[in-house]
């Protein structure tokens, strides 16, 4: 185990597996997406068990999209980094659906391993990084004020 632990270390990032860190993503974007729509779901004084499931299975079947049909296909990282953080930043005029976070998150994969690539090379990138951070941040900001 230790030869190949050390094989995997010593070679560049852009030559690993994006794998581990897109289901990382993936479930770390949908576990957040699962509190904030609860938090919507369940505060105040009506308690919208019907809402929060169907909102959830939106969620869901968003994630697996954007992380299992479309990051995979993506040639251009910043670029569709870039395109992804935009449709997130739009997204957020629906945001009690769960889409913009999955949106978001896979922005920011795709930026994390574009800048990781060519460092410094493309502001697309790190454009969509920063866009998918405020998307995050309004979908929060708006779970508990909307």
């Amino acid at each position: 185990m230790g030869i190949s632990r050390s094989m995997t270390e010593s070679r560049p990032i852009a030559e690993r597996s994006s794998v581990p860190s897109r289901a990382a993503f993936a479930l770390g974007a949908f576990g957040l997406t699962a509190i904030l729509l609860a938090i919507g779901a369940f505060s105040g004084e009506d308690d919208d068990v019907g809402y929060y499931l169907v909102a959830l299975a939106i969620a869901a079947v968003a994630t697996a999209v954007v992380f299992w049909f479309i990051v995979p296909r993506i040639g251009n990282l910043s670029l569709g980094a870039l395109i992804l953080a935009i449709v997130a930043a739009v997204a957020l005029v629906v945001f009690w659906l769960g889409i913009p976070i999955p949106l978001a998150a896979g922005a920011a994969l795709l930026a994390i391993e574009a800048r990781a690539r060519q460092p410094g090379s493309d502001t697309r990138a790190s454009v969509a990084l920063v866009l998918a951070v405020l998307v995050v941040a309004a979908a929060i900001v708006f779970a508990f004020i909307g």
